[in-house]
């Protein structure tokens, strides 16, 4: 059985069958967002045996009876699903505000005031788990504490159609491509900081790059909660030249494998690595062209970087675009909480 495979449906004595249906969902999605080897950390951590060969077992021959003895909880496992689901495979747009006016949006009782008009008090004391809702649902409001720091976070669930390419033909002197139009649950968090910095995450299409539309209308969504002209853009042109200016002391942090640079006068300066895994770093002819150009008013527009190894943070590379609008960024693939903070961190210092 693959990762990806569909699960028999489980079969506990123990558990209520709410309990169980909740159960099968939490599986299936943390099927699709994580790993084996993420869950298998997380009863580590518990102190409980968290070996499993696939999700059938670690379902079934861990976590459901790990439930039915009190070892883990279902919160416990929203919890781990939340930090699966809500870092990765993201695209992020940065907004700034006055710390007063923060702090505004972020009261409690202003909060539960605006919950209960929008009929979703149910998701200030517990985090909903919902697959394909009719219409974008907020399933979460959550107040946090980390390193002495306030924030407020919301997560908003969305059924999307996106069509997936399936098939490339040639018949005749025709190419024929087939997509299949499917029913996906999308994710997205906008979490606000007291000090004014508001992240709203958009789940990455399957098809496009464009996200203005998505970041629009979820801003629409939650403007009682976060009033739009309260917000204005987070700007990460400082952080995308200075990452590249700063290259030779970065150079055990990142690598760039392509970045794109333009002037008043429209012309554009595209360099590119011949193999992803390269390091346009390494080309000094490339560098030398690009600095050039950069010392002659133009800028840096876009930039595909890589965050190479941290100890006790990452153990492989997490690849970050820098393109599309000033404020954004996206991460590419699947990442935990502590590997999203490490890369949202450094763009904050290096926009300073």
């Amino acid at each position: 059985m693959s990762d990806q495979d569909e699960l028999p449906a489980l079969k506990i004595d123990g558990l209520p069958r709410a309990t169980v249906e909740k159960l099968e969902l939490i599986v299936r999605l943390l099927q699709e967002m994580t790993s084996i080897q993420v869950v298998s950390e997380f009863l580590k951590s518990k102190g409980l045996a968290h070996s499993a060969g696939s999700w059938q077992d670690i379902r079934d021959k861990r976590i459901g009876p790990y439930l039915t003895s009190q070892k883990i909880s279902i919160q416990d496992l929203i919890k781990l699903l939340g930090e699966a689901e809500e870092f990765g495979r993201t695209h992020v747009f940065l907004f700034t505000a006055k710390k007063t006016d923060a702090e505004a949006c972020m009261d409690e009782t202003k909060i539960r005031n605006l919950a209960q008009r929008h009929g979703v008090t149910n998701a200030l004391s517990e985090t909903l788990v919902l697959d394909l809702p009719e219409k974008p649902t907020l399933v979460a409001i959550r107040h946090e504490t980390e390193n002495n720091q306030a924030r407020m976070v919301l997560k908003l669930i969305e059924s999307r159609e996106e069509r997936e390419l399936v098939d490339t033909r040639t018949e005749g002197r025709r190419i024929i491509k087939e997509w299949e139009i499917k029913n996906i649950r999308a994710v997205n968090v906008a979490r606000l900081h007291s000090s004014g910095l508001l992240e709203i995450r958009i789940q990455s299409h399957l098809n496009s790059t464009k996200y203005e539309e998505d970041l629009n209308k979820i801003r629409m969504a939650l403007k009682d909660f976060l009033p739009p002209n309260v917000f204005s853009p987070f700007s990460l042109a400082k952080a995308k030249a200075h990452l590249w200016e700063s290259r030779e002391t970065l150079k055990k942090k990142i690598r760039f494998s392509d970045s794109t640079m333009s002037n008043s006068f429209g012309t554009t300066l595209v360099a590119s690595t011949g193999a992803e895994e390269a390091d346009l770093f390494n080309d000094k002819g490339a560098t030398g062209s690009i600095d050039h150009f950069l010392g002659h008013g133009a800028h840096v527009d876009s930039s595909n970087i890589w965050w190479l190894p941290v100890d006790g943070v990452c153990d492989r590379e997490i690849h970050m675009l820098l393109s599309g609008l000033n404020n954004e960024f996206a991460i590419t693939a699947n990442c935990t909480k502590i590997e999203y903070e490490y890369v949202l961190n450094e763009l904050r210092v290096h926009s300073k």
